[in-house]
């Protein structure tokens, strides 16, 4: 008895001293429980974790061709596999080509200086569909000699998972092996090299090279929820992919009729629906054709990202873990009811938002809805985000106006407004590429051509085949802008780009000079043929299309800028392709930390 009356008195003089201690404490505690409380509603993060949701390396064997005679294929494993492949894949099916025998004919290919034997990797991106792309490294196998690869082209190749023998097998003579096995083909690789890119800093520089995009997925690489240890059954793990599928699920039909769409976007359905076709009977993943998710077991199941969050799988990964497992939760109306009071604290904004968009269209948008009346600009934004990936164009100008307003929200607004694609979103996207801030045009041009590269208000020209050329003449202020990755790029933003008239480059193989006539230039290149000439302006863009008819390679054309620029023969600055790379995590602090109005 005495010891029941002690224990109570003390639980007593803490709760007094909680009280009066520290008041506001007590409060927020209160709170917090109560908000536990009522989110107290099973979800899907309550049963299983992501996985499966890092890059697949993929490498191979490959053959770059249109070289200066500056190539070499080393005797050894690369070069067998090399000339295995081009035997099957060489000419008549048989590999022979006309009055040529098949060994001797390999063996020219391969002994030809113009040409050269490398070693191609890539990585396969977590999530991605059939089709999909990817960019290559391309480097020189041991013992090459090869001294550049400038100009080369590499030609369709196969790339697969490879592992060393010695780390597959038991055998104890084997532990010692490196012989290197490959697997299936889970990728192919092609197209223009990108060399030299650094400016020559490196004596290596031209041995090795990139292919920007030049990987193609040949099967689809969906994340895995993997079940926990408690909640590992087949009920369970059905419940959850069935909730996804009806939730998440894709109408590509629905797609190809929206108006708004645009022909690579199509294009882009139509190879989804021809590859979802063979995925129902190659595919390890057995996913049909609008499946979000399967159960693969019960530990087990595949999760296809929905076309919706195509350009954010991060955000997919986040709100598909909030979805409640049963819609018909005895706790649902008092999670609702917590969620639309979160949603008007900066503290809670974003996972209210988040998972009110986990509940679906027709109960998330009226609920966002109210956060676009908010007078906290972090609170507006995460609603807008929300009714964007919802599908909703309610939130369209709260988007645009954070992205312009708020540096911390560029990326995810413009992002929003790509993935919901409608033609508003396209017009405002397009209205910041005129932004007299920088990271916003940068971040907006590149959300634009997400959604269709040759949209009219970007000025892409394609030039050469591969490298492309924008102008967007009305840009307040100009600057020229080139990527490093992905596409071969330049953009021209403002009026009136131009070089001095007296410049004179030179750029390896080529030259830009003065030519007769006022603001008049000659563009040359020299080789074994001799000179070519090109007779351009002295506008930098009618520059760079002459270097490319002369057979200019990307960095030729990089150089030319860096040089104008370090010269001082721009009439404005050049800058590489720099997008805002904020984490979600610096979103919601810098959020918070926001003062209304």
């Amino acid at each position: 008895m005495l010891r029941t009356l002690a224990a109570l008195a003390l639980s007593c003089l803490c709760l007094t001293g909680c009280f009066f201690s520290d008041p506001q404490k007590r409060l927020q505690d209160l709170e917090k429980a109560e908000k536990e409380r009522d989110l107290n509603l099973r979800i899907v993060s309550d049963v299983a974790d992501f996985g499966n949701d890092g890059p697949l390396k993929v490498h191979g064997v490959g053959l770059v061709v249109g070289l200066a005679g500056t190539g070499h294929s080393p005797e050894g494993e690369w070069r067998k596999l090399m000339e295995q492949f081009l035997l099957k894949n060489l000419g008549p099916r048989d590999g022979q080509m006309e009055n040529i025998p098949k060994e001797q004919n390999v063996r020219q290919i391969l002994d030809n200086p113009n040409n050269c034997l490398v070693i191609v990797t890539g990585y396969v991106p977590p999530g991605a569909r059939k089709v999909d792309r990817f960019d290559l490294d391309i480097e020189l196998p041991y013992g090459s000699k090869a001294t550049s690869l400038v100009g080369g082209r590499l030609l369709h190749c196969h790339l697969r998972v490879w592992e060393a023998l010695s780390r597959i097998s038991a055998d104890p003579k084997n532990q010692g092996s490196r012989q290197m096995l490959g697997g299936h083909v889970f990728a192919d690789g092609k197209g223009p090299l990108v060399v030299a890119f650094g400016g020559h800093a490196d004596v290596n520089e031209l041995k090795r090279g990139k292919v920007w995009q030049g990987g193609a997925s040949r099967i689809a690489r969906p994340y895995q929820l993997m079940m926990r240890n408690d909640e590992k059954s087949h009920r369970i793990a059905n419940d959850v992919a069935q909730r996804l599928n009806f939730m998440y699920q894709d109408d590509p039909r629905a797609k190809k009729l929206h108006a708004d769409f645009s022909s690579d976007e199509n294009r882009l359905l139509l190879e989804g629906l021809v590859a979802d076709q063979f995925n129902k009977t190659h595919d390890p993943s057995g996913m049909g054709t609008n499946e979000a998710a399967k159960a693969m077991s019960k530990e087990m199941i595949n999760v296809r990202v929905p076309f919706t969050y195509r350009f954010n799988h991060e955000r997919f990964l986040i709100v598909s873990s909030f979805t409640p497992i049963y819609n018909n939760d005895p706790n649902m109306p008092r999670y609702r009811q917590r969620l639309q009071k979160m949603l008007t604290d900066p503290i809670d904004a974003i996972q209210a938002a988040m998972r009110i968009e986990a509940m679906g269209r027709d109960i998330g948008i009226p609920m966002l809805k109210t956060g676009l009346e908010s007078n906290h600009p972090y609170v507006r934004f995460v609603s807008a985000e929300a009714l964007a990936y919802l599908g909703s164009t309610a939130g369209v100008e709260a988007l645009a106006h954070a992205a312009r307003e708020h540096p911390v929200f560029i990326k995810h607004a413009t992002l929003a407004l790509a993935n919901l694609s409608e033609s508003i979103c396209r017009d405002r996207l397009a209205e910041l590429t005129l932004s007299d801030q920088h990271a916003v045009r940068f971040a907006a041009f590149h959300a634009l051509s997400l959604i269709d590269e040759r949209d009219s208000r970007l000025g892409a020209v394609n030039v050469g085949g591969t490298e492309w050329i924008h102008r967007i003449p009305n840009a307040p202020d100009a600057v020229i802008a080139f990527t490093t990755s992905r596409r071969p790029q330049v953009v021209l933003f403002g009026k009136g780009i131009v070089v001095s008239p007296d410049t004179r480059l030179m750029l390896g193989a080529f030259t830009v000079v003065p030519g007769e006539r006022n603001g008049e230039m000659f563009v040359k290149r020299y080789s074994t043929r001799g000179e070519e000439r090109r007779v351009s302006s002295n506008r930098v863009d009618e520059i760079l299309t002459s270097m490319i008819e002369l057979q200019a390679g990307y960095p030729d054309l990089v150089e030319f800028l860096r040089k104008a620029s370090d010269h001082r023969l721009l009439s404005c600055p050049i800058t590489t392709w720099n997008l805002p790379e904020t984490s979600l995590e610096t979103v919601i602090v810098t959020g918070r930390q926001m003062r209304a109005g």
